[in-house]
């Protein structure tokens, strides 16, 4: 019987920068989640499209259910996966700031260059970590 969970071969771990950016990405993330489930209406006002009313806010929290489990995720690539498989998962989180970004366009066409830029930034900060770790690794020798 194969083991279901195991962790990573030395060669395939992630350490050193690279996993120091995986788990400052994975903390921000859990950190977004803490602002949007506590405090729901500056969660909204950080994300860039505000709610007025309570039963507003549920998109607020779904927010920061998805940010928790992403964090989450990456926490458990970290400790038992590659350094692929975190950056493919990263590459394809990009689908998320694409996706808030559209969703700003929409909202606030190009009236609000800060929320465009806080999305756009946060695209480009994971980008460079996925980059980085889907980049072969060259070995001294």
């Amino acid at each position: 019987m194969t083991q279901v969970t195991r962790a990573a071969s030395p060669e395939e771990a992630l350490r050193g920068a690279g996993a120091a950016a995986v788990l400052v990405l994975a903390g921000i993330f859990l950190l977004i989640a803490a602002v949007f489930l506590f405090a729901p209406k500056l969660g909204a006002a950080v994300f860039g499209i505000p709610t007025e009313e309570a039963g507003g806010l549920d998109y607020v929290r779904a927010l920061a259910l998805r940010d928790l489990a992403l964090g989450l995720y990456l926490l458990g690539l970290l400790r038992f996966s590659s350094r692929r498989a975190i950056g493919i998962v990263l590459a394809a989180t990009l689908v998320i700031p694409a996706g808030d970004l559209l969703l700003i366009l929409a909202w606030h066409g190009l009236s609000s260059p800060g929320y465009l830029l806080l999305h756009g930034a946060s695209g480009a900060c994971v980008a460079a970590v996925a980059i980085r770790l889907l980049r072969p690794r060259h070995r001294a020798g």
